[in-house]
């Protein structure tokens, strides 16, 4: 019996489900208000690309959206690696700071926002710094993880070799930790993307979760479901991109 590789198993799967969905939401008597037909959903997705839906300034939103997850996740990547690498590599520092951070990470984030639109308002700011709220706390922490799990004796052998610091970091911090950071960014972009969504939602004057929220108030169920996929689409494609750079640093 041949061998089927896991993206044709992936696609067989989607696609069952994706067929049963369509015949479950035709042969049923739920309302077309609370779910919609793959076939609905997909044919919204085409005339929200091309423009044809009647749902306002999409590419506008969507291009708002994107900055807002790349100006985010620049300022989480950036910002969590350094302080990742700076609680690693001081253990007066990380034992002062980790009790902080562990504080931090366990308050519910999203009890913070009303904070963020207070004092910076209702634009594109506060929506980024949510977004790096929620996102950064997994960088720092597998960034110094990465750090303290090094071995001490590769280190030792490049000083021996007569590396100095810096060349030492480049040489042997970075290969060793590249797979364990790779990791948390990772996760990071994810969690930066639901902090960006979920600002969207709650603060709604632009962006994909502003017309998530306008597609839920009109009941427009399919460009709803639409939309939702789009903004699973960020996620995945950033996901996807994570993955391959971590597949290909392995090998």
């Amino acid at each position: 019996m041949p061998r089927v590789s896991p993206a044709v198993a992936r696609a067989i799967i989607v696609i069952g489900v994706l067929v049963l969905c369509e015949i479950t939401v035709q042969l049923s008597s739920a309302s077309r208000i609370l779910v919609a037909p793959p076939s609905d959903i997909f044919w919204q997705l085409t005339k929200i690309v091309t423009t044809t839906s009647n749902v306002p300034d999409f590419y506008p939103n969507i291009w708002i959206t994107i900055q807002e997850v790349v100006g985010a996740f620049a300022v989480t990547a950036i910002l969590g690696v350094s302080l990742g690498f700076l609680f690693a590599s001081s253990k007066l520092i990380g034992d002062a700071f980790e009790p902080i951070l562990l504080l931090l990470y366990a308050i519910p984030k999203v009890i913070l926002f009303p904070l963020f639109v207070l004092i910076l308002g209702i634009g594109m700011t506060p929506k980024i710094i949510f977004g790096i709220t929620v996102g950064i706390f997994v960088v720092i922490f597998n960034t110094s993880a990465a750090v303290q799990q090094i071995d001490p004796n590769y280190l030792r052998l490049a000083y021996s070799l007569g590396y100095g610091r810096l060349k030492t970091f480049f040489k042997v911090t970075v290969p060793a930790t590249a797979p364990t950071i790779l990791t948390g960014l990772r996760l990071g972009f994810g969690y930066t993307v639901i902090g960006v969504l979920a600002a969207e939602l709650l603060v709604v004057t632009n962006g994909v979760g502003s017309l998530i929220d306008w597609a839920s108030f009109n009941y427009f169920t399919p460009q709803l479901y639409a939309l939702v996929i789009i903004a699973l689409m960020i996620g995945v494609i950033g996901n996807s991109i994570f993955t391959a750079l971590e597949r290909r640093w392995v090998k």
